[in-house]
């Protein structure tokens, strides 16, 4: 084999060995490699304010979007242009130990032809982390929002006014270490406070307990075992007189994994065991699982793979919860420095106990954003989704198309 063809062959290898050896270095700098859309870059990222001890990052953005389908019906005929304004601030401490942090979230969107559907949606995060002794720490959170659920989604009701509520969460955690052994509690109360008039049916509290024990097997390799219990109870009876309250015990057993320099691996599998008040619903054991795996496939290319099956409430009348199954593709690529390309495809399948409906929802996105400096970005989206349903008239599809400007300080 001549030389030139000797370098020819070798050069795959090469760009792969490169690739290697430049996430590893990225994991020797700090916390391991990032993906695409994660990575810091010093000519383009928002520097923030500093007040001492503290940083500000402030955000701001404006867009358009044409929805083929606002109200995602089955004849699909009403066609509108949604105005989306928003706002972020995002507050972390620069503290030596302990850490707090603030993200406060703010968007209002108009409706051209459709001003009913006008609305506005707030998220605001306090997270606080003590550090204590042997790499032990605590953690605390509380979220406020308001939220708006989503027309592809089932649990819409259909109205035209949009389906608006409250939520409220707090979650505390505390994690001790003994050499590679760790355990801890952790407890969080959720409630669900629907605005909208007519359903209060679907105002809920959810309560739940865990006592996560794991083991460090190794510097990359973590595994745990987190027995729990949930309480879940609903202000009132659904529309045909069914109580959905319930108490659950369960348990998952996680790893959390570095399988390489270029794969890394979170996955959660156990079960789940339903006790319902109302004696007409059939208590269940069902599997669940959450998992992540992320594949830095090149320097400028990140590929990540999600699935899911939980079991969550529902406000469908009739049913006493559902079974949540879903799975997903991303992929981020850096064409250039200052230019990101990302593409998403995603199934989600809804079954409804109790009732004879189940959903099957699939959605598909590409995107693309232009930094042109610390401060500015341009982004172009576009989204598919479909659903397809035993419900009569709930299939749908449509398509979106976005174009906005963002700010970042």
């Amino acid at each position: 084999m001549g030389r030139r063809a000797l370098v020819a062959a070798l050069a795959p290898l090469a760009a792969f060995g490169a690739v290697s050896i430049e996430l590893v270095a990225q994991a020797q700098e700090g916390k391991g490699p990032l993906a695409v859309f994660d990575r810091p870059r010093s000519s383009y990222d928002a520097k923030g304010f500093d007040l001492g001890g503290f940083r500000l990052f402030p955000r701001a953005g404006v867009s358009e979007t044409y929805d083929d389908n606002v109200f995602a019906d089955d004849d699909g005929t009403k066609q509108d242009l949604i105005t989306s304004v928003s706002a972020a601030l995002l507050a972390e401490s620069e503290w030596s130990r302990h850490a707090l942090s603030l993200d406060a979230r703010l968007r209002y969107q108009h409706f051209l032809d459709n001003g009913d559907q006008d609305r506005t949606e707030v998220f605001i995060r306090p997270v606080l982390r003590l550090d204590l002794a042997e790499r032990s720490e605590a953690k605390l959170a509380a979220e406020y929002s308001r939220r708006v659920v989503g027309r592809d989604d089932p649990e819409d009701a259909g109205k035209e006014d949009p389906t608006e509520f409250n939520r409220f969460f707090s979650r505390a955690e505390v994690i001790g270490r003994a050499n590679r052994l760790f355990f801890g509690v952790n407890g969080q109360v959720r409630r669900d406070d629907y605005v909208s008039s007519g359903d209060d049916d679907r105002d809920r509290t959810v309560v739940r307990f865990g006592l996560p024990v794991g083991y460090e097997v190794s510097a990359k390799t973590d595994v745990v075992l987190e027995p729990f219990f949930r309480w879940r109870d609903f202000d009132e009876l659904d529309s045909t007189g069914a109580d959905r309250d319930a108490r659950a015990a369960g348990a998952t057993i996680g790893l959390d994994s570095e399988i390489t320099d270029l794969v890394h691996l979170n996955l959660d599998i156990g079960f789940i065991a339903n006790d319902f008040e109302d004696s007409d619903f059939d208590n269940t054991v069902d599997l669940i699982f959450e998992g992540e795996a992320i594949w830095y496939a090149t320097a400028m290319t990140t590929v990540k793979a999600d699935a899911s099956r939980r079991d969550i409430s529902t406000s469908q009348a009739g049913a006493s919860s559902k079974t949540q199954s879903g799975f997903g593709v991303e992929v981020q690529h850096e064409l250039k420095r200052n230019v990101l390309l990302g593409a998403e495809a995603r199934y989600i399948n809804d079954d409804f106990r109790e009732i004879d409906r189940n959903d099957d929802r699939a959605v598909f996105g590409l995107g693309a954003e232009y930094l042109l400096n610390n401060h500015v970005s341009v982004a172009a989206d576009y989204r598919y989704e479909q659903r397809w349903s035993d419900e009569a008239s709930e299939d749908f599809s449509r398509n979106l198309i976005t174009l906005g400007l963002r700010t970042r300080f």
